[in-house]
């Protein structure tokens, strides 16, 4: 198996990207000292990432006396994302080894975890997590994912979804309701697919990478968009739009979440408010307001959402 399964690049004119305006993370765990998310940002020179891990509890729950009783997924979206900082700081332009980087780190997870963890249910696997990363090099971004936490573009138009979850049969809309079953995880008991695909951008726009107790828990992908753009334009400066994105999310969440954000193309944080204004005003009329059934307001809203989806 091939470590990438690649996408084309999208045929959108180019706008290239330089250091971000902004970077940051929004992060919190339900239970304090036991979260199962992890993540890392960062800008050297014009080159920059965001990634978020989240340590799959369920089929990952097994606990490693040896790692202080914490589960494979604690300790797995922990050391997978040390492994994807050396890959930054190391070697970024070498795509093909990000895989190999993963696969160290597992390995010293494997080392040191006891073999005769203590087992918490009987569907497992050693040491899994999710991936969404989005790395943007030499003036282009690509984004590696790996499960359902997702890579994001948000721009004037609105909310992109870049990755595709490793979800058989589900949309952003049903799966919010079926949680349909993982198809594919990092982890060190069974070989896995991390995906790629390189996104071209014709105008500025934020990156955000998100597991899933950011969206997952709303009543639509739409919700997600407002929630986003809502704060944005609800604070006076980057600090208190982070701020009140954890507060908001950490209202309606049941989950760890994680959310890391990367600006491309702004003067300053003024600018990219007037930027989202019209569009947010569009979405609260037509997708928050609107008396109509949400699956139906979801067909209207989706060509948007997954343009970048359909190209290949």
């Amino acid at each position: 198996m091939s470590m990438l399964n690649k996408k084309k690049k999208s045929s959108t004119k180019k706008y290239t990207l330089t250091k971000p305006n902004t970077i940051f993370a929004v992060a919190g765990e339900m239970v304090p000292g036991k979260g199962e998310d992890s993540y890392y940002y960062a800008t050297v020179e014009n080159n920059s990432i965001v990634a978020v891990f989240d340590g799959c509890g369920g089929i990952g729950s097994k606990r490693y006396g040896n790692y202080s009783e914490k589960t494979g997924a604690y300790v797995a979206s922990r050391a997978v994302c040390g492994g994807v900082k050396s890959w930054f700081e190391e070697s970024p332009r070498q795509d093909e080894a990000l895989k190999g980087y993963i696969k160290r780190a597992l390995k010293v997870c494997d080392a040191y975890g006891d073999k005769g963890g203590r087992l918490m249910g009987s569907l497992t696997k050693s040491f899994p997590t999710t991936a969404a990363m989005v790395c943007v090099l030499d003036g282009e971004a690509t984004c590696y994912w790996a499960g359902d936490s997702r890579c994001y573009l948000l721009d004037e138009d609105g909310l992109h979804q870049l990755s595709e979850d490793d979800i058989n049969g589900e949309d952003a809309l049903s799966n919010i309701f079926d949680d349909g079953v993982l198809t594919n995880v990092i982890c060190s008991s069974k070989d896995f697919v991390l995906h790629k695909k390189t996104i071209s951008l014709s105008k500025p726009g934020i990156f955000l990478t998100a597991t899933d107790g950011c969206f997952g828990y709303l009543k639509s992908p739409m919700d997600f968009e407002f929630l986003l753009t809502r704060t944005m334009l609800s604070t006076k400066n980057i600090l208190d739009w982070q701020t009140l994105m954890h507060a908001n999310i950490r209202e309606f969440t049941g989950d760890d979440y994680t959310l890391c954000v990367a600006a491309f193309g702004y003067e300053d944080f003024y600018s990219m408010q007037k930027s989202f204004s019209k569009r947010t005003a569009f979405v609260d009329q037509n997708y928050i307001k609107s008396p109509l059934p949400i699956p139906v307001k979801w067909q209207s809203y989706q060509k948007e959402y997954t343009k970048f989806m359909q190209q290949s």
